[in-house]
This record gives structure tokens, C-alpha cells and sequence, in this order.
């Protein structure tokens, strides 16, 4: 089956809410989905250079797939981010969805690996050279879940792709709540998995504690648009603290099972029994 991927680049228009709604039924009821302004505003009022000297640039693209017949078959949202200064990108993966009728169709696939032609188009865009600039895939992903198979079928995705998590022990990672809780909202972060796979890197089994730092810098460059400064701040602190405390120099990558018999990998993964890795010396 063959599809044909566009990308909207503009909120007013029956694609973007078509693309909206899509989300916004599958991530919505898990508080994963920023409000429809916020994705609204990144289309319509895009403001790529995040840092006052220019270093750290970024980008949204929503992507939608048609199949040949023209339906509606799936989409995904992500960021590039590209940081001049320390010659890093990232690219990050916010939510991807394919339809039912359209999954094992290979979409899912094209819907990962589109991501990295895009981030080193912008490598290439800011006169750099792509094989000199480290590219992280970067994504925010459920534990597996008893009961609840479409965790560990998404986990798995990923897990054939060459995706690992990074140590949620060395490196608790939380997003952030993405509701508008105004002066006196309290927030509920919700503990998801730092998913990462450096290009060209995939077998490794450890990410450098620098990249990690990047996934949440990154991460909070795009978050900072929409999500009250305090709220990322704590955040920050707990797990850039964690990492501190741990004294690694790499962070222990953990692999992500690759097929749903997996049982082993899949049970590591939970949030609760992983074993504190540390360097070689």
C-alpha cells in the first residue's frame, strides 16, 4: 500500500482539524496532547530561535498520510531541534498515529524514519556538516502496562527500529501537565519512558550524560511555549538532580523488546525494578 505524506503548515483548514481530532481522540484521555492553541500557534506563528544569541533554533511540522484512494490513513506531529553552539540536534517525536485499517501497512515505519531526513535537512539548511552533528531521535513513551497491549505494541515499534530507554533510575523523566492551569494550578506530570535512538549509534548501550541533558533542554524549548516556567523547573531539578547524583558519564540505555513474547525486556522496563548502572572504569 502506498501513501502520500504532506505536511500542514497552517491551522485554518478542514487538515488540521481532521489531523487534530485524530490526536486529540487517541492522546487526549492520557493528558498527552497539548491543547489545540498550542498546536494552532506553533503552525501559524512560528518563532524557530528559542535562545536570545540564536543557538538553539526549532521547528514543528505536522505530517498527514493519505492513502491512494485519498483517505485519511494517519499522523504525526515532532520538533527539530537544532542547537548551533553545541553542534547537537534533536528531533522529537510527539505523537504518531495510524488508523486501524492502515496499521502493519508499513506507515508506521515511514512515520519513524521520516523524521531523520527532515532533522538533517535543517543540519544542512544552517551550513553544517550532518556527519559531524550528533542526530537524537527523542521520544516520551508509556511503561508497559499490564493488560493494556497497545504499550508494549508501540514499545516494540520502536524497539525494531533501534530505539532504547534511557535508565528511568538515572534519569526519571516526567512530562510535563500540559493543561492551562493558570497563577494557581497545581500540575500532575506523568511519568513516561526517555526514548532515544542516536543516529548511526543504535547498538549502543549507553547514551553520553550530554545528550541525555539535551533530551530534557530540548524537550523543555519546546514545552517552555505553552507550559508555565516553575512547572519545567521542577521538573528539571528532579531529573537532571537524579543524573547528577548518579555520577555516571554515560547513562545506561535499556533495551526495548522487539517482539511481544518479549516478556523479560518488556518487565525491565517498568519503572520500578531497574538496577542503577555505572561506568566502566
Amino acid at each position: 500500500m502506498r501513501f502520500r505524506l504532506g505536511e500542514v503548515t497552517s491551522s485554518r483548514g478542514p487538515v488540521f482539524e481532521e489531523a487534530y481530532r485524530a490526536l486529540e481522540a487517541e492522546f487526549g484521555p492520557r493528558s498527552e496532547l497539548e491543547r489545540r492553541a498550542v498546536l494552532a500557534r506553533w503552525l501559524d506563528e512560528p518563532s524557530p530561535t528559542t535562545h536570545s544569541d540564536g543557538a538553539l533554533e526549532r521547528s514543528y511540522h505536522l505530517l498527514v498520510a493519505h492513502d491512494e484512494e485519498g483517505r485519511f490513513a494517519g499522523v504525526r506531529d515532532l520538533h527539530v531541534v537544532l542547537d548551533r553552539r553545541a553542534a547537537v540536534a534533536v528531533a522529537y517525536l510527539a505523537h504518531v498515529l495510524v488508523l486501524p485499517p492502515f496499521r502493519r501497512t508499513g506507515l508506521g515505519a515511514l512515520f519513524r524514519s521520516t523524521p531523520v531526513d527532515m532533522a538533517q535537512a535543517a543540519v544542512r539548511n544552517a551550513g553544517m556538516d550532518v556527519a559531524a552533528v550528533p542526530l537524537l531521535l527523542a521520544a516520551e513513551m508509556e511503561p508497559p502496562t499490564p493488560g493494556d497491549d497497545a504499550s508494549l505494541v508501540r514499545l516494540v515499534a520502536y524497539g525494531k527500529e533501534g530505539f532504547s530507554a534511557i535508565s528511568p533510575v538515572v534519569f526519571p523523566y516526567f512530562q510535563p501537565d500540559f493543561r492551562d492551569l493558570g497563577a494557581e494550578g497545581v500540575p500532575s506530570p506523568i511519568p513516561l519512558l526517555a526514548v532515544v535512538r542516536l543516529v548511526g549509534h543504535e547498538s549502543a548501550v549507553t547514551l553520553p550524560a550530554s545528550l541525555a541533558r539535551a533530551f530534557v533542554a530540548y524537550l523543555h524549548a519546546v514545552f517552555s511555549t505553552h507550559v508555565r516556567a516553575d512547572h519545567l523547573a521542577a521538573l528539571r531539578a528532579q531529573t537532571l538532580g537524579a543524573l547528577d547524583a548518579s555520577g555516571v558519564a554515560d547513562v545506561p540505555l535499556l533495551r526495548l523488546p522487539r517482539s511481544l513474547d518479549d516478556a523479560a525486556t518488556a518487565h525491565a522496563l517498568t519503572l520500578s525494578r531497574l538496577p542503577l548502572s555505572r561506568p566502566m572504569s
